[in-house]
């Protein structure tokens, strides 16, 4: 098999791997493909991610150095927040937020490492700074803007701000008709706001 062939048939296995939620296998067949070809960045990356799902942090620091240091500058800021995923499960949501900014800073027209940096600082109690987070995630040029408003509708939600989160919701659910979570969210502050205006009360039975 001729190597850029090898190097190509690992790598479906090892996407296939991550894809599937497998973190055991996907540490496997990176290894496997890093150990022959220690230049493939994304390989990395994905061993990298698999590693913070098995809890194993110090490996799975080295292994985003890794693909940091092999990154072009265009893709920088996914290895960057990776970083920020890695100190967000360690529970150091100040960390992980710093590394989002890195991140931010490299690709500021890209959502996602706004979005990232909005759901860290909400599950810091942040819950004004997510906000501003998640708003700007949603003027970006680039990257799931359907996810940017339904992560901003879920602060308003907990900012007990209903009529904006719906807002929110439909504005996800326009940019994607079947995005599953940004129904049930919607659904929610729908009936939260109807529960509020009848104040949750049944009514009172009439006398015949």
């Amino acid at each position: 098999m001729k190597p850029t062939t090898w190097i190509q048939a690992r790598w479906n296995r090892l996407r296939a791997a991550h894809r599937a939620d497998m973190p055991a296998l996907t540490v496997a067949r990176a290894r496997e493909l890093t150990s022959r070809h220690p230049e493939c960045g994304p390989a990395w990356k994905l061993l990298g991610t698999a590693l913070i799902a098995l809890a194993r942090y110090d490996e799975a620091e080295e292994a985003i150095r890794r693909a940091t240091a092999l990154c072009p500058t265009d893709r920088l800021w996914i290895p960057l927040a990776e970083m920020g995923h890695l100190h967000k499960a360690r529970g150091d949501y100040e960390t992980a937020a710093s590394w989002y900014r890195r991140a931010i800073d490299t690709a500021p027209d890209e959502a996602g490492a706004r979005i990232y940096l909005g759901g860290v600082l909400a599950q810091a109690g942040k819950l004004d700074e997510a906000e501003a987070a998640h708003r700007a995630a949603t003027t970006c040029e680039r990257g799931c803007r359907d996810e940017a408003f339904l992560n901003l509708g879920l602060v308003l939600r907990a900012l007990d701000r209903p009529e904006e989160a719906a807002r929110c919701f439909e504005e996800a659910l326009r940019l994607d008709p079947r995005y599953l979570p940004a129904k049930q969210a919607l659904r929610d502050v729908l009936q939260a706001m109807r529960c509020r205006g009848s104040r949750c009360r049944k009514p009172t039975p009439t006398a015949v």
